[in-house]
């Protein structure tokens, strides 16, 4: 089961997440957005970028609670960036709040680091290794065993402090114990069940979860004074940027170089040196997380920022409660650990498929390639090989699906035989297709970025404008062009604009304006002809009369027919 599960209506393809993953273990199919398990290390970055919540953290809560309800003695490690995690000064506050959710005992999972710093110590008099690599971090040990098998030898083969804990938990306390461990981590999900630990881990929770179930429960953290031990715990410092080099003793005696160094894509970096061998003699401390477990993906603060969550860690370790009876930790358990090639590689394809992908999404050259990293890979070779595993899809090229919808978008308004103009709430034109300058015939004129009145004199424009009312179908004559048009004014309300579409009549205005002249001169003939019969008929009245009357009759229908239909197209 993934750590990390999506919700699929929310996921809206960003691709902000496979941007944010360092490497890349994010793929797409049917325009959902998956978590590749083999390829994920785990650093929930995906989950802290996400717009819409898509993205979940599996949540064992309800775990912890069974174990509760069925009386087993819980146990809570917590880990030591808490006072980082919860709007409280006082670590006894979250103590009493944890165990009015149930929990039996709380300690703090510092108490494991003491016994993995002095592992480390061990390792770094022995001097046998050429590097020596220490980290708490599960996701800096995935990354290795997932991306870089060639540096798991520098690792130091001890388990993290949250696996000494729960085993010193659990020799101490009894094996009936459950332990649940309380941090900001959700790799640590994933640590206890790599099959050698899930014996000792019985349950993970972040402290987001931790929050939300003290939310549930109705359990607010009130501030108490802190009891004091009698000694001082600088394990403590894990969670911070150099915290375990802090906890090293005679470093100045080893021959080692020490250096902290936090951000996953540093740690990349340093593994590439590593691998490449360019860098010996180091004890290097790596988080994985920028600033350290304090800045963690689950701590979820409202208060939150990085210099008082430091602030915050410093101030527990300098003023907090110490440990009682901290001899009572000093117990033999085994803390070695291996580690494992868990590299899957990518099929890489030859040049020509390469090429072949990459023409689809128009990359025809070399300058084609923007490598602008919109997709989330950063280059466009990367992408296509990407789109080869069938972890990408190939649409997911931003610049070539907007060039495409802008270009089929031209080729529709461009091809259109109407004049289209699109103006902004201002009236100024923003866009001009090629008929509106055939049609008023001002193809030497740039109409974008004009007012549409400095051109066309039409008053409907602001009357639409005004009322945000479509105006449609109207005839008009724009006499400084002489053309004639039937056109449609309309607003578009999510854009605040207004189009404008004109359908050029001028021909067919013109062809009107010949045929009603024709029967306007058809219809004078025919008064003629009637007025010159009446006269010849005055004349002739007793010979040709009822002729007469047959001939006025029938003239006077022609012209009546004739008026009528020029009534009509008029």
């Amino acid at each position: 089961m993934n750590t990390i599960r999506f919700k699929e209506a929310n996921c809206k393809n960003c691709y902000k997440c496979i941007r944010s993953c360092p490497v890349k273990a994010i793929s797409f199919n049917n325009d959902q957005a998956q978590i590749m398990e083999d390829s994920c290390i785990l650093c929930g970055n995906c989950l802290k970028v996400c717009p819409q919540n898509a993205k979940s953290v599996v949540d064992e809560i309800e775990k912890v609670k069974r174990f509760i309800e069925k009386k087993y003695k819980v146990y809570a490690s917590i880990a030591p960036s808490f006072t980082a995690a919860f709007n409280t000064k006082s670590a006894k506050a979250i103590y009493n709040a944890i165990k009015k959710l149930g929990f039996a005992y709380i300690e703090e999972t510092a108490i494991g680091a003491a016994k993995v710093s002095q592992e480390y110590e061990k390792l770094i008099s022995n001097g046998k290794m050429k590097n020596i690599i220490s980290t708490a971090c599960p996701v800096i040990v995935l990354l290795a065993e997932k991306y870089y098998p060639e540096v798991l030898e520098y690792l130091a083969p001890v388990v993290s402090p949250m696996i000494a804990h729960a085993k010193i938990m659990k020799k101490l306390y009894g094996d009936d114990i459950k332990v649940v461990f309380i941090g900001p981590c959700l790799a640590k999900k994933e640590e206890y069940k790599d099959g050698e630990n899930e014996k000792f881990i019985d349950a993970v929770i972040t402290f987001e979860e931790l929050q939300r179930w003290m939310d549930t429960e109705g359990i607010s953290l009130i501030d108490e004074d802190e009891e004091e031990g009698s000694e001082k715990l600088n394990a403590r410092f894990y969670p911070l940027v150099g915290g375990i080099l802090k906890t090293i003793e005679n470093k100045e005696k080893s021959n080692y170089r020490f250096i902290s160094i936090d951000g996953i894509e540093n740690c990349m970096k340093t593994f590439e040196a590593i691998k490449n061998g360019r860098a010996f003699g180091y004890f290097i401390e790596m988080n994985s997380c920028y600033g350290g477990c304090i800045n963690g993906p689950c701590i979820n603060n409202d208060d939150y920022s990085y210099i008082n969550a430091m602030d915050k860690v410093l101030n527990y370790i300098e003023k907090a409660n110490k440990v009682e009876n901290i001899s009572k930790f000093d117990i033999e358990i085994d803390l070695h650990k291996e580690f494992f090639n868990k590299m899957k590689c990518n099929d890489i394809p030859d040049e020509k498929t390469i090429r072949s992908i990459l023409r689809k999404i128009g990359k025809f050259k070399k300058e084609d390639e923007l490598n602008c990293g919109a997709c989330g890979y950063s280059s466009c070779r990367e992408k296509a090989i990407a789109v080869y595993n069938n972890k990408a899809n190939l649409h997911m090229c931003l610049p070539y699906m907007r060039e495409k919808a802008e270009s089929l978008s031209n080729i529709i308004i461009n091809s259109s035989p109407n004049a289209i103009l699109a103006l902004n709430r201002e009236l100024y034109i923003h866009e001009a297709n090629n008929a509106a300058y055939r049609i008023f015939n001002i193809e030497n004129i740039n109409l974008v970025g004009k007012n549409v009145y400095d051109f066309f004199d039409c008053p409907d424009f602001a009357i639409v404008k005004d009322t945000e009312k479509n105006i449609l179908n109207q005839k008009y004559h724009y006499e400084k062009f002489d053309v004639t048009v039937e056109q449609s004014i309309i607003y578009v309300k999510d854009q605040d604009a207004i189009i404008i579409i004109m359908k050029d009549i001028t021909k067919e205005e013109k062809s009107n304006k010949q045929l009603n002249k024709v029967r306007s001169e058809t219809v004078e003939i025919a008064q003629k002809v009637i007025e010159k019969q009446m006269r010849v008929a005055q004349e002739i009245a007793s010979l040709l009369g009822e002729t007469t009357a047959e001939t006025k009759v029938a003239l006077t229908k022609l012209k009546d027919i004739i008026v009528t239909e020029m009534g009509e197209e008029i």
